[in-house]
């Protein structure tokens, strides 16, 4: 049974990251259930770490890392090495995938066959939610690796330390981490993309803290959009994530008339 982790990295919006959180342990099940041993390690401020555990009401069965938000790259190396590192995991896993703690993936994208070990699997198709709930795009992410979520097999981690990311990095970890990999495999890494359908990936926005809106990924990689996207996503994802978001979206809503 081969075993893969999904590497976590939350800062701030809590309420949203609970959400996401429990839709992928939700995703992890799925998995489990499907024959790959999956689960997660997230990577969390201490002061965040509470309120966190709160909001979803339990700690989901993942792992942690307490770590400052000074360097987005070092809570990512910190998440993957936790993962892959035999000094730190009794059980290393056979796959890592750098995951948005905004973000939700279809668990059919993480089923047999799974990469050999010298393959990177990326998505270049994706979707992202508009800030306020009220559209949901389809982009098509044009450069190699696709977004940020890939399937990295241990054994390409095993060079670099397990920590492949630039550890100052504030943003632009995928592409530190796909580039750190290309220069130490040289012409030994590949990289293949995997296309189920346009939903496969959706990245939840909101006006709080983001390193990239919706307006920006839309004008970069749009090829269309929906104007709802709890209708697109029905019968994609759980109902009970969606009513979960919903609601989310509609209190922001709400508060923002009101203010």
């Amino acid at each position: 049974m081969r075993s893969l982790w999904f590497c976590v990295p939350v800062y701030g919006r809590l309420q949203l990251a609970a959400i996401c959180l429990k839709q992928l342990r939700r995703t992890c099940d799925t998995l489990n259930t499907n024959g790959i041993a999956a689960s997660a390690v997230i990577v969390i401020d201490r002061e965040e770490f509470g309120p966190l555990r709160r909001l979803i009401g339990s700690n989901l069965g993942f792992g942690h890392v307490l770590r400052d938000n000074q360097y987005l790259g070092r809570k990512f190396n910190d998440s993957i090495q936790l993962a892959t590192d035999p000094k730190y995991n009794p059980h290393p896993v056979d796959y890592v995938v750098p995951c948005g703690s905004d973000d939700w993936v279809d668990h059919r994208l993480f089923l047999e066959p799974l990469p050999g070990p010298d393959t990177v699997v990326g998505f270049q198709r994706m979707s992202f939610v508009r800030e306020d709930g009220a559209e949901i795009s389809t982009t098509h992410i044009r450069y190699q690796g696709g977004s940020g979520i890939r399937i990295i097999p241990r054994q390409l981690l095993e060079g670099l330390g397990y920590r492949p990311a630039d550890e100052d990095r504030r943003s632009g970890c995928d592409t530190s981490i796909l580039t750190n990999l290309r220069v130490h495999h040289r012409d030994h890494l590949r990289v293949s993309h995997q296309h189920l359908h346009d939903r496969q990936i959706v990245d939840w926005k909101t006006p709080h803290i983001q390193l990239n809106s919706y307006m920006n990924v839309t004008r970069l990689y749009a090829v269309g959009n929906g104007p709802d996207p709890f209708v697109e996503l029905a019968g994609v994802y759980p109902d009970e994530a969606l009513e979960e978001m919903h609601h989310y979206y509609a209190t922001a809503r709400a508060q923002t008339v009101a203010a």
